[in-house]
């Protein structure tokens, strides 16, 4: 069973220097279900919305994770809750500051 924290000054501090984002993206929108013509040809792609740490940026992904973990030492173990978004789609990126 994982050990209780008991006051916030006994928190292990952020264990590495990526910056944390709230990025704007476009994404595919599909529909399985029957439509007008002129309904279909009305779709448009999805704006998205992700938050997290930027572990990763190029010209062809942009990779955030949105959570971590400790080992039993204090020390960053894992990463999860991770997106991929293609470069391409990023629409606009926001530098959340104070983490």
């Amino acid at each position: 069973m994982a050990k209780k924290i008991k006051k916030a000054d006994t928190l292990p501090a952020i264990p590495f220097t990526f910056d944390f984002y709230m990025v704007y993206w476009e994404d595919i929108q599909s529909d399985s279900g029957w439509r007008t013509l002129k309904e279909i040809q009305k779709s448009i792609p999805a704006i998205c919305v992700s938050t997290g740490w930027l572990v990763k940026q190029d010209k062809d992904v942009h990779v955030m994770m949105s959570d971590y973990n400790y080992d039993e030492h204090n020390e960053l173990s894992d990463g999860g809750n991770t997106t991929v978004i293609p470069t391409k789609n990023v629409i606009q990126k926001f530098l959340i500051k104070g983490l």
